[in-house]
């Protein structure tokens, strides 16, 4: 589980005023709880997680709800976190942790340099977005469909349709996966 605070700690260097309010509560020990998940760790001087096997000064747990409202882009509630231990340390480390934000093109521009990462991520944020919408407008069709009265009948002919549509999008993607290929098959070469 220690394998998990490398990976942590970037998000934390991706978002520097979160490390320093971060650091405020140096030596402060903080329990996580996700997904059946624990993971304790002491907060550094530099506003980082150390591995830490001690007491938890304040444990903090996401329940599966929240864990499902993250993953849908949504913000978790009241009912969806639950703190024990010390909750004014609780309370103002929660924030700071939902304030954390991963950003992909800073990686990139590492890797590639800054022009070429930069692109990198906004064609591939493009991409994200294409998808998306492709993604809500089935949702939009198929719950359209399902209110329509006739939709309880549905025909062989209809469901082929459907099927046949959903065939096109996933050749669409498979393509568009192989130009992402070539694309980075090509940045190595050159």
């Amino acid at each position: 589980m220690s394998a998990l605070f490398p990976i942590i700690n970037h998000l934390i260097q991706q978002n520097p005023d979160s490390r320093s309010e971060l650091a405020a509560f140096a030596d402060k020990t903080l329990a996580l709880n996700i997904a059946g998940l624990k993971l304790t760790g002491r907060i550094t001087e530099e506003g980082f997680l150390s591995a830490s096997n001690g007491f938890a000064d304040t444990e903090i747990t996401f329940r599966n709800s929240a864990v499902q409202k993250i993953l849908q882009g949504g913000d978790p509630g009241v009912g969806d976190i639950s703190l024990e231990g010390d909750l004014i340390l609780g309370m103002a480390v929660l924030p700071l942790l939902g304030s954390l934000r991963y950003r992909a093109s800073d990686d990139l521009a590492r890797i590639f340099g800054t022009q070429l990462g930069n692109s990198i991520g906004s064609r591939a944020a493009d991409i994200g977005h294409g998808i998306k919408q492709i993604g809500r407008s089935i949702a939009e069709q198929i719950g359209g469909f399902s209110r329509e009265s006739e939709s309880a009948n549905i025909g062989n002919e209809a469901l082929a349709d459907c099927l046949d549509e959903i065939s096109r999008l996933r050749d669409g993607v498979e393509r568009l996966n192989e130009r992402l290929d070539r694309l980075e098959r090509d940045i190595w070469i050159d």
